[in-house]
C-alpha cells in the first residue's frame, strides 16, 4: 500500500516538474523510476524470504 502512495505522490511531483522543460521531465522521471525499481527490490527480498521458509517447512 506504501508503494502505491509513492508512486502517486513521484507521478504527481513529476507533473509539477513538467514546466522546467527538459530537466524537469528528467528530475520527474528519476523519481518515478526509482520508486518502481524500490518495489520491484523489495517483492525480491520478500519471495526469498517465502522461499526460504517453504524450504524450512519441508
Amino acid at each position: 500500500m506504501f508503494l502505491i502512495f509513492l508512486i502517486i505522490t513521484a507521478s504527481i511531483i513529476g507533473f509539477l516538474l513538467t514546466p522546467l522543460h527538459v530537466f524537469g521531465l528528467a528530475k520527474g522521471f528519476g523519481i518515478i523510476t526509482g520508486c518502481l525499481v524500490r518495489g520491484l527490490y523489495l517483492l525480491h527480498e520478500i519471495n526469498s524470504k517465502l522461499d526460504k521458509q517453504n524450504s524450512e517447512g519441508q
